[in-house]
């Protein structure tokens, strides 16, 4: 009878675990001047639950010049610290780091064009500068010394950087190439590796959730990167077409994707295995991003 009651008590435990898991399906969307955070399952058909929200145009404890004119086209937004903090990044030329329980900005520097965000070791952020007079490469800050850029290297159209702890390397992702980094010091990187990608217009540079490989977005299409065999290769069932802005999944397998609709923006967020479709159509959507924590 003990035995029975244990092997119940554990299957009851497993089965929470696995509602709480379920409950807490949530993610990201940004654009426009905004960052919004949604509950996938409390969600009512195609309308968003929006749990938070940050819009830097409210946010008081943002210098004058980038709450009014440096956030206000929202390009990207990933959750870091265990989901105790948002990156943000917008192509009017500036990249923060936004506490989730009180709003607060932690870290604001100028960025031209910015595309991508990335956390580093040592406090350190790293952001893709897109095409821009001052732009086209790569840009390494302290968080301590935001006003202060330790090392820049050149990469055209610079769309996205992701960091891979397992291999403590950053990729990034420009026009006609995937790079590979590696930490040469606390205030630099150096160059290791470079792959000519599949197409042109390199955009949306995302780690699938094996830690193995890496999607990529270009003009053309939607890839999958072979981080061992440095290869491209499609993946059937992977959300595909011109332009895909933003692409992520989870271990479950379920994707998350933007297209534009209208020039550079989409007023839906999509979903495939299973397919979902939300709207905003109060708002010029350019990246959702599964919001783990």
């Amino acid at each position: 009878m003990r035995f029975k009651n244990m092997y119940c008590l554990c299957g009851m435990l497993l089965f929470m675990t696995a509602v709480n898991a379920q409950s807490a399906k949530k993610f990201l969307v940004c654009g426009d001047s905004k960052v919004l955070l949604v509950d996938y399952n409390q969600s009512k058909d195609s309308t968003p639950a929006v749990i938070w929200s940050w819009d830097a145009h409210e946010a008081a404890d943002l210098p004058e010049n980038y709450r009014t004119k440096m956030f206000n086209t929202m390009d990207d937004c990933k959750a870091i610290n265990g989901g105790k903090q948002v990156l943000v990044s917008s192509s009017s030329g500036a990249i923060a780091i936004v506490n989730l329980d009180d709003k607060k900005v932690k870290f604001v520097a100028s960025v031209p064009n910015s595309h991508s965000i990335a956390l580093l070791p040592d406090n350190r952020v790293v952001a893709a500068a897109s095409t821009n007079k001052a732009g086209n490469k790569l840009m390494l800050f302290d968080i301590a010394r935001p006003e202060k850029v330790l090392y820049t290297d050149s990469l055209y159209s610079a769309h996205g950087v992701v960091w891979d702890a397992k291999r403590k390397s950053l990729f990034a992702l420009g026009y006609s190439v995937l790079r590979e980094y590696k930490i040469a010091s606390k205030d630099a990187l150096k160059l290791a590796n470079e792959w000519k990608i599949p197409g042109i217009g390199g955009h949306e540079l995302q780690p699938a959730p094996d830690g193995e490989h890496l999607f990529v977005t270009e003009h053309g299409g939607s890839w999958v990167f072979n981080i061992k065999d440095r290869k491209f290769s499609k993946r059937e069932g992977m959300p595909d077409a011109e332009n895909v802005k933003s692409l992520g999944q989870i271990k479950a397998g379920q994707y998350i994707y933007t297209i534009p609709e209208e020039s550079w923006w989409t007023f839906h967020v999509k979903f495939s295995a299973p397919e979902r479709i939300f709207s905003f159509p109060d708002m010029h959507v350019y990246k959702a991003r599964w919001f783990t924590n």
